[in-house]
């Protein structure tokens, strides 16, 4: 008996394959989503602890050159966290990009499949019907020599 031999199996695997990679960059991916996230909210736990640290030092005198050490540090702290904030936005873009991408190979790997079931269900269909068209031959045969040996 043959066994089922699915003609669009290369491209099934390479599907497969496309899949595993899109899944590591994915991976990748989001692991810089997190690393991006962690240092964000790093940068803004600082800047409310220096807020906090300059409010308390407010009520003691502070001095001018001291202040301008603050504000100058303030400032540099908002710009990181804006560039955090524009370099989150580009990771999360780059993210739903590698998702779409990854939702298209696996429909594709699932309607392929799908079609290889089906083509391997229709393929047992067949070799049933072979299986059972022999056992009638078989049959028949067995009654037509009942028969001509009772002529004879």
């Amino acid at each position: 008996m043959q066994k089922f031999h699915f003609k669009l199996q290369p491209l099934l695997n390479k599907e497969l394959v496309y899949e595993n990679e899109c899944i590591g960059r994915l991976k990748i991916i989001q692991d810089k989503l997190l690393s991006e996230e962690d240092k964000l909210r790093n940068l803004k736990n600082q800047k409310v602890i220096c807020q906090n640290n300059l409010s308390l030092k407010k009520l003691n005198d502070i001095v001018p050159v001291e202040l301008r050490a603050y504000e100058e540090y303030f400032l540099k702290l908002d710009s990181d966290i804006n560039t955090g904030n524009t370099r989150m936005q580009e990771i999360t873009k780059e993210l739903r990009i590698v998702q779409e991408e990854l939702a298209k190979i696996v429909k594709k790997r699932k309607a392929l499949e799908k079609l290889r079931d089906r083509w391997e269900e229709e393929y047992k269909d067949y070799l049933v019907s072979l299986s059972n068209k022999e056992m009638d031959d078989i049959a028949m045969t067995k009654f037509i020599n009942k028969l001509v040996v009772k002529n004879d």
